[in-house]
């Protein structure tokens, strides 16, 4: 849908119709993106009616854990546990370990002398004790004791042993012409490192180097972004962003658990600055040679609280549960993947690969219903006046990263002309996601008449597989450099099979895949092939000239994303409540405090549905949720059930307690 026609669509198009008439339809936003928008309207099972419910009512009901690469779900279950940073002991550590040098100083003195009479014999330790214990100030010369005889270099080491551990503050020992020379230090001389601490936190580098430069955390975040929990943990600790890295991106709204790295920042750092941030917590650290990165991972696990269900029940919904564990849902790419507000982000993605920068600025800075008051007052004056540094004034950097880079750069500038210069400030991530999220239409829409055209019963010739094996990272595709650093897709190098009259049995509907646009991929065979280019032309854009961007990161390669999976491990709980402020699931950091998993009342006023399912990358959640509900899942339409529910529920309170 073209921004400009926004406005229009809203006025004629109300909000979906839903069943039950516990829970009305919201009031329609003044417009917001929805599902038919960006190319979502099929289903895996149609004819299912659904039901009514609200998709996260609470952020606490949206729960993400990742899995990582060995198929482990993450969790979060110490604070300040750490994989043994220290490294193995050298056998000068050793040495010294053994030597047991008592933390009382006079004790130490003189055991000294006792070791040294092992190695010197009693005249010349009784020499050097009489030296170290005279008083006075002397000079250099008068402090200063040669024995005269030549020792071995193990004698010599062994009194080096004895002078730096036991005596560290008393005397300095070198070698003159193959003789020990003592040199008694004065009160006023620096304190020496601890040789016993040298060995490890001195010149050698971190405890743990030997493990790796790379400390891996475990990180869980409510209700914000992921990079914006790193970036504010990277402020705290005084070090650059680019020092972390992480094996994918989680939703905003909700509790998720994932793995991160942070480069040559020792695990301590990172407990002191958990109890600073908010919003946050690291823990469970250890120690390792290499960076996370986008894709590193096995997928994810979701736990899913559905309140206020309405028209189903445990009886009639058991068959729809067990039909979605069986057959699965259309891996559409959700409502997330394209903002939440009417200006989609695959327009912005539109003026990206056409270079318009201008019309990608303005798509960026423009009014939109549903943001912020301080966002929308600097939309607006930006709109009014075209005062990059009025608008800057107004806008918090942090809820509109983008265009806070892009007035930014136009006040530095001291001009608006340079609009190129501006987007290209923009974080390379963000620039990025708008592309993305260009390929994502695309690729939601073929699927869509893919259906509409064949069914989903089984391939058809001319259809593109690739054999899925579960959530494993060579079918559903956790190769970071699949998709221009988008995770979740095939791999860069993998190859579909055309399917064909003769071998089309071998396949099924989960191994069908098709290409989101770019020059390297392939494209199906069959009248889905016409839909690239169609959908495309009505931008001005072409899958031939994918590879003709003046900017190199613009040019996009492609890849593959299976059409339908199947969620594993997936399983259901009914439940009753009455109060809508209390969480109904515990998150790790609850566990970890003690604190109770949420029960189900008998008597609850409200029923609930608790969803567990495993996902592959970057499949998400909400489209499984759509295909079981049939119901919109646009941010904006589940904000104003939640509203509404919320409404309703003080209501009540208020008449119950008038009466």
């Amino acid at each position: 849908m073209a921004p400009s026609d926004c406005a229009a669509d809203c006025e004629g198009a109300p909000a979906k119709r839903f069943r039950s008439e516990a829970i009305a339809d919201p009031p329609p936003p003044p417009c917001f993106l929805k599902e038919a928008d960006v190319g979502i309207t099929q289903f895996v099972t149609p004819g299912w009616n659904g039901f009514d419910a609200i998709i996260k009512h609470r952020f606490s009901d949206f729960f993400v854990n990742e899995i990582d690469e060995q198929g482990n779900v993450v969790h979060l279950t110490s604070y300040t546990d750490a994989d043994d940073p220290e490294p193995p002991q050298t056998a000068e550590e050793r040495e010294i370990e053994e030597l047991g040098v008592p933390q009382d100083a006079d004790e130490a003195f003189r055991q000294a002398f006792v070791r040294m009479e092992e190695i010197l014999g009693p005249d010349d330790a009784a020499r050097i004790r009489a030296h170290l214990e005279a008083a006075g100030e002397q000079t250099l010369e008068e402090r200063t004791l040669l024995l005269d005889r030549e020792l071995g270099k193990d004698e010599r080491k062994g009194i080096y042993m004895i002078t730096n551990n036991f005596l560290p503050t008393q005397v300095t020992c070198t070698t003159v012409d193959g003789k020990l020379q003592f040199i008694r230090r004065m009160p006023s001389d620096a304190k020496p490192r601890d040789k016993r601490d040298q060995g490890r936190r001195g010149w050698r580098g971190p405890q743990w180097r030997h493990a790796g430069d790379h400390c891996y955390f475990v990180l869980q975040k409510e209700n914000r972004d992921s990079m914006d929990a790193l970036q504010q943990i990277a402020r705290n600790l005084k070090v650059a962003p680019r020092s972390f890295g992480m094996a994918g991106t989680k939703d905003k709204r909700g509790i998720t658990v994932q793995r991160c790295s942070a480069y040559r920042v020792d695990h301590t750092r990172l407990i002191w600055v958990s109890n600073k941030i908010k919003g946050a917590r690291l823990g469970n650290y250890s120690y390792g040679p290499r960076e996370l990165k986008l894709g590193d991972l096995g997928g994810n696990q979701f736990r899913i609280v559905l309140r206020h269900v309405q028209g189903a029940d445990a009886e009639s919904l058991a068959p729809v549960l067990e039909g979605i564990r069986a057959t699965g849902f259309i891996n559409y790419y959700g409502m997330q993947r394209f903002g939440t507000q009417s200006i989609s982000s695959h327009a912005v993605g539109i003026a990206v690969l056409k270079a318009d920068w201008r019309e990608a600025v303005d798509l960026i800075l423009r009014t939109r219903p549903g943001d912020s008051k301080e966002v929308s007052r600097a939309r607006e004056v930006w709109r009014d006046t075209q005062d990059a540094k009025a608008a800057l004034e107004l806008l918090p950097p942090r809820a509109a990263v983008a265009e806070f880079s892009v007035l930014q750069q136009f006040v530095r500038c001291g001009s608006t002309a340079n609009a190129a210069g501006a987007f290209a400030t923009i974080p390379r991530n963000l620039r990025l996601m708008y592309v993305h999220a260009y390929q994502s239409f695309i690729w939601n829409a073929a699927v869509s008449e893919r259906i509409r055209l064949f069914g989903i019963g089984s391939p058809v010739p001319g259809d593109l597989v690739m054999p899925a094996h579960g959530l494993s990272a060579a079918a559903q595709g956790a190769d970071d450099a699949a998709m221009d650093g988008e995770e979740g897709c095939a791999p860069k190098d993998a190859q579909p099979v055309l399917v064909t009259a003769e071998n089309a049995g071998r396949y099924t509907i989960y191994d069908v895949v098709l290409p989101l646009p770019g020059w390297s991929v392939k494209y199906p065979a069959n009248a889905v092939n016409a839909v690239y280019a169609e959908l495309m032309a009505k931008d001005g854009l072409s899958v031939l000239e994918m590879d003709k961007h003046p900017l190199k990161e613009y040019r996009l390669s492609g890849a593959y994303r299976h059409m339908v999976i199947r969620p594993r491990d997936f399983s259901y709980e009914w439940m009753r409540y009455s109060d809508d402020s209390l969480p109904l699931a515990r998150s790790d950091s609850d566990a970890i405090e003690g604190k109770h998993i949420p029960e189900s009342i008998d008597f609850g006023s409200h029923v609930a549905l608790k969803l567990c399912f495993d996902l592959p990358s970057s499949a998400y959640a909400t489209m499984l949720l759509r295909e079981l509900m049939r119901q919109e899942t646009a941010a904006a339409h589940q904000t104003g059930l939640s509203a509404m529910a919320s409404s309703a529920a003080g209501t009540a309170a208020a008449a119950a307690a008038a009466a």
